[in-house]
């Protein structure tokens, strides 16, 4: 387009809407002063971020945090493993609190006091019944009790800017526990290893948005598998381990009061489970409960149009970094 032309277009387009470019008396007034905005309003919210770095015996370890502050749940898997993945998806382990612990199984703590003393200022979170089981069952420096910092079932406890409460599940380690983390505007609930939903269980599960729950195995595949049978005993018992159907008929009754946005089943077994197992049988209940499920785990709520997204964590592989 010519210049002349453009220049005529502007003119036309001023006289269609004359008022356009006028400025209303009194709009700038110089003798008023502005008032500064609070660091309140400036602030831009942070959200809490979620990332699995292995999930099964072999070993359990997760991060949950904010850009400026967060945890790591468990120490079931190499450090060298969790501080890379950290890197990689721009975690700053400066900005991680500790380590909350749900239990003194191996896989779940095995790689705890190699965190610790490389990172001086974190803490394990534990209650003083895990903590004397770890010492006793495994063969682990004295000097990881420096780093302990005693916490109690009920009794609510800060990380940061994270707000934390353990709360009682069954299973046969020692003083096991779940936990309700609250930051970022949001709940995140942890309740894997537990052999049936405790009342205290239920009660923080049906507060969450955000649920790590165990589908440990298929009752079938236990059943004709190749374990013992005091193994199979101990894992079907009300202290071992969640099965896909119980998970998922605890799910179908407690999803649909619509608090739930995200699911992610954990803790599968190798030998009794199979991703596609564990995801049929919840899914199925749950959309025969009336849950919509999202197509994807990393599907943000509204966009979803309020469907619910489930997934299950790996269990060797690390999960990406989730913006829940």
């Amino acid at each position: 387009m010519s210049r002349r032309r453009q220049k005529f277009k502007q003119q036309i387009y001023g006289q269609e809407q004359p008022n356009l470019f006028e400025i209303s008396e009194g709009a700038y007034d110089t003798d008023s002063e502005l008032v500064p905005m609070s660091d309140d309003v400036l602030a831009v919210p942070e959200r809490l971020r979620f990332m699995s770095f292995g999930s099964g015996s072999s070993g359990n370890c997760a991060y949950v945090g904010t850009p400026s502050c967060g945890i790591l749940i468990d120490a079931g898997v190499d450090n060298n493993t969790v501080l890379a993945e950290l890197a990689a998806n721009g975690v700053n382990p400066s900005t991680i609190q500790g380590i909350i612990l749900t239990h003194d199984h191996g896989d779940h703590v095995r790689y705890a006091y190699a965190i610790l003393r490389r990172f001086k200022h974190m803490r394990i979170f534990a209650t003083p019944k895990a903590m004397t089981g770890l010492l006793r069952r495994h063969s682990m420096s004295r000097r990881i009790k420096d780093y302990h910092a005693p916490i109690y079932k009920e009794f609510p406890f800060k990380a940061g800017s994270l707000t934390i409460t353990a709360f009682e599940t069954s299973h046969d380690g020692t003083d096991n526990a779940g936990f309700c983390i609250e930051g970022g505007g949001t709940v995140f609930v942890i309740t894997t290893d537990t052999g049936t939903i405790t009342a205290r269980a239920d009660h923080y599960i049906r507060k969450a948005e955000h649920l790590m729950i165990e589908a440990n195995y298929d009752a079938g595949m236990l059943r004709n598998g190749r374990y013992p049978v005091y193994l199979k005993a101990r894992i079907a018992s009300t202290t071992g381990h969640l099965d896909n159907a119980d998970t998922a008929r605890y799910l179908a009754a407690v999803a649909p009061a619509g608090t739930l946005r995200r699911i992610f089943l954990c803790h599968l077994s190798l030998d009794n489970n199979t991703p596609q197992l564990a995801l049929g049988c919840v899914r199925g209940a749950l959309e025969e409960a009336g849950v919509a499920i999202s197509p994807g785990h990393d599907e943000p709520h509204a966009e979803a149009g309020g469907r619910l997204c489930l997934s299950v964590l790996p269990r060797l592989e690390s999960s990406p970094l989730i913006v829940l």
